[in-house]
């Protein structure tokens, strides 16, 4: 997402625990912050108009181990207590993995901005696709927050890359209407067969 933003002109700063990806980011010249973002806040990046994130997908995605899954109501109810300014902390812990519970990490870092009176202007969440009705449930505290809020599934490769990746998004803005950018198919040559579903 940084390189993209990059190519676009737009500079940002990654957070990340892991010091293998934050050696690959440093080698591309991305700013990089190497801390648990629970540690963090915006607070922390007072100039910060955006908020873009991509939370660890290993216990949502179908090739994860599924704590993430089977979990999924649980972090829709936290998702909702966030959204009304009730204390989850205690309530973490029943997730399992902890990789999970950073799923709500954007919507903390949104409603942290928000109470403070530096709300973001714009916010774009992204992981794999069964976490889309985490997604839907975020854009609702976010849409009571003031936010114009979409969210669907997006196809990679309908939009340029070189790989057919399926991803939740959610897209938010402060100031006017948001919609999820329109999908357009590859062109299919006659020596490449047709993607189905």
């Amino acid at each position: 997402m940084d390189l993209a933003a990059r190519s676009l002109g737009v500079r940002g700063v990654g957070i990340e625990w892991d010091a293998n990806p934050c050696a690959t980011r440093r080698a591309a010249g991305l700013a990089t912050v190497e801390d648990d973002v629970r540690r963090l806040s915006p607070a922390d990046f007072p100039s910060a108009r955006m908020l873009v994130a991509g939370p660890p997908c290993q216990t949502f995605a179908v090739a994860g181990n599924g704590a993430g899954r089977s979990t999924l109501q649980n972090v829709l109810r936290l998702v909702r207590c966030m959204g009304a300014r009730e204390d989850i902390a205690a309530s973490l812990a029943g997730l399992g993995d902890e990789r999970t519970g950073l799923v709500l990490e954007p919507l903390r870092w949104a409603l942290s901005a928000v109470d403070s009176g530096r709300p973001y202007e714009v916010i774009v969440l992204e992981q794999v696709p069964t976490a889309l009705p985490i997604w839907q449930a975020v854009g609702e505290a976010l849409s009571s927050e003031g936010y114009s809020v979409a969210s669907g599934i997006l196809h990679a490769e309908e939009f340029g890359v070189p790989q057919t990746r399926r991803r939740a998004i959610l897209v938010a803005r402060r100031n006017g209407v948001v919609t999820l950018p329109p999908h357009h198919p590859p062109a299919i040559s006659e020596n490449s067969a047709p993607r189905s579903g």
